[in-house]
């Protein structure tokens, strides 16, 4: 079946289409609908950030991308393809690797077995040499070196600090080489130090080509390195644009202050000079 267009959402992606388009995507679990007629789209060699307060919908937008929950309407594109009725490891297949806001680590397993098992989820040719799988010239090691962990190998997932955890799944997400790379709240339980090396690692990551989409409460980290932003609140996309626009839209003051929104007419400019921060962040 040859590939369907999906339609163009949010930034102008130039001449090349969007590397994921969720488009229309409505999510209903019995009488609450978690998910109305979503639309976004992440452009290869961006940082795009998905935000909003605890409940909006994120996670679920999350499965849905993945393939973990099939939406009640709506599509999801990979490069142009409809992805819609794939399963998970059919989309990993295609470049599509995400982590979790809980995390799915093997706790018995060290840090560098749970990176192998992602490099063995692939359907690329293995070789084995010394101690380590190789797959196109990715390595455990590389993997773990590149996400600041490298000393962590033999240690045990289950006896890891949330943080160090945390940059084990990433390191697992990279290890099938993706281009497109879902993150779900991956600064969780990491200090100032290591949240600013994360930040470096997605910027990087960008500049190699993958779409990152990223979902984080840190309003620090996703003002730093996002070029696009989404904001979704009670399942509905309630705002997009650039970090700077996002930072003064009186909607998304309003979804994560609980700032009333002022009447079109009667706001006064100055009242958004208070950006969306760090100490914005939900609980």
């Amino acid at each position: 079946m040859s590939p369907v267009d999906p339609p163009a959402i949010g930034p102008d992606m130039g001449a090349d289409p969007a590397a994921l388009v969720v488009s229309g995507v409505v999510v209903q679990f019995g009488g609450v609908r978690a998910l109305g007629d979503v639309h976004l789209s992440v452009a290869a060699g961006k940082v795009t950030g998905l935000i909003g307060p605890n409940g909006a919908g994120k996670t679920t937008l999350f499965n849905v991308i993945g393939g973990l929950q099939r939406p009640n309407e709506g599509r999801v594109f990979l490069f142009g393809e409809d992805i819609t009725k794939k399963k998970p490891h059919q989309r990993a297949r295609r470049g599509l690797a995400r982590t979790f806001q809980r995390l799915e680590l093997f706790g018995s397993l060290s840090a560098a077995h749970n990176v192998q098992v992602g490099l063995e989820s692939t359907d690329r040719p293995w070789t084995l040499s010394s101690r380590t799988r190789r797959s196109a010239g990715t390595t455990v090691p590389e993997r773990l070196a590149k996400v600041g962990i490298g000393v962590e190998r033999d240690r045990q997932a289950s006896e890891m600090p949330t943080g160090t955890a945390r940059l084990v799944e990433l390191a697992r997400a990279l290890a099938i080489g993706p281009k497109v790379l879902l993150l779900d709240e991956p600064g969780s339980g990491l200090d100032e130090t290591e949240s600013e090396a994360l930040g470096d690692l997605l910027v990087d990551l960008s500049g190699d080509g993958v779409a990152v989409l990223l979902v984080e409460h840190d309003m620090e980290l996703v003002m730093r390195v996002c070029d696009y932003i989404y904001v979704l609140d009670f399942g509905q996309i309630i705002a997009s644009g650039t970090p700077d626009e996002i930072r003064t839209n009186a909607k998304v003051q309003a979804a994560y202050l609980g700032a009333q929104e002022p009447a079109e007419g009667d706001r006064d400019p100055s009242s958004e000079s208070s950006a969306v921060g760090s100490e914005a962040a939900p609980a």
